[in-house]
């Protein structure tokens, strides 16, 4: 006999008499199980004194008393449930709120970390101008530019004519 089928005669022994094979498997599992025993004892008391009990009658309105009871209970659990119907809705929302105000926190985040790195590259951008400035000849060496860039454009004669030219001076300078 199993735990279950033990359990089983239990129930069975509050309801009614055990039979004579119900006996015999029970007397069976109280020898493998002995521990089990006491536990029968007090369930075989209990249910002597049960027995033994007068039947009170019940009130004729006992049906109607229970059901008012029941009634009772059904409506102050409504009551408290539509107490604040706003309130069940918040409760019901706040999660989604909670979530879109994270979302919200990170994108602004994310943002002015994007503001302040572009800040700071258009910040290095001057910075390095202003060094550059610094160390660029001066606008009158630009003046003569167009002069230069025509000299490219000269041939190897007209070549030959300004090297010339410009060696006489240093001659006539010794």
């Amino acid at each position: 006999m199993t735990d279950s089928e033990y359990m089983s005669l239990r129930e069975a022994a509050w309801r009614r008499p055990l039979t004579a094979d119900e006996k015999a498997c029970l007397q069976s599992y109280l020898l493998v199980h002995a521990e089990a025993q006491q536990d029968w004892d007090r369930e075989t008391a209990l249910n002597q004194v049960l027995l033994n009990l007068p039947d009170i009658p019940l009130s004729s309105n006992f049906t109607a008393r229970v059901l008012q009871a029941v009634e009772l209970d059904d409506s102050r659990a409504n009551r408290a449930g539509r107490s604040n119907p706003w309130l069940a809705r918040l409760r019901s929302w706040l999660p989604r709120f909670a979530v879109a105000g994270l979302v919200i926190g990170l994108g602004g985040l994310g943002y002015q970390r994007y503001h302040l790195h572009t800040l700071s590259e258009k910040a290095g951008s001057v910075k390095l101008v202003t060094e550059l400035a610094s160390t660029l000849p001066d606008v009158q060496m630009w003046q003569d530019f167009d002069a230069i860039a025509k000299l490219s454009q000269a041939t190897a004669s007209d070549a030959r004519t300004l090297w010339d030219a410009l060696e006489t001076p240093a001659v006539e300078a010794k």
